[in-house]
């Protein structure tokens, strides 16, 4: 009896600590979308907040509104690029790290939240953060630079 007792105790220790909230090894980095200026948008905005975690990883919250309604969108890190030497989010660099999460849809409204995560290592050359549409990857309405 006392076995099946300590058997149920261990058990739910270990499912609590699977609910429990990753180790965070840095503080959280607020960084404000800019405006990109495209025809068809109302003034986008909204903020990239990433944090790195223990173990190499690096969750990150896109939150966007002004998008056009009911359209998927995408995002990346990319480096430095070569098209431009003074404005980040026009430089055209390559994508670091992969997706940021996966292909999202806004709301009615041109709200939009996407979240992911990357490994911090593959992102040390990050220099800005956009947002595409996904049907047409040269649509960037929004940018942070980093």
């Amino acid at each position: 009896m006392k076995k099946r007792a300590l058997l149920a105790l261990v058990g739910t220790v270990a499912l609590a600590s699977c609910n429990q909230a990753p180790d965070v090894s840095g503080k959280s980095v607020t960084k404000t979308f800019t405006d990109q200026k495209l025809t068809g948008y109302n003034a986008p905005s909204g903020t990239a907040v990433f944090v790195d975690l223990t173990g190499g990883d690096r969750r990150t919250t896109l939150t966007v509104k002004g998008l056009k309604p009911n359209t998927d969108y995408l995002a990346h890190y990319h480096a430095m690029g070569a098209a431009s030497t003074t404005d980040v989010c026009k430089s055209n660099g390559a994508v670091v790290g992969g997706m940021i999460g996966m292909t999202t849809k806004s709301n009615a409204s041109g709200d939009l939240t996407i979240k992911g995560f990357q490994m911090t290592a593959d992102l040390k050359d990050a220099k800005y953060i956009n947002v595409h549409e996904a049907s047409a990857l040269a649509n960037v309405p929004v940018c942070a630079p980093l």
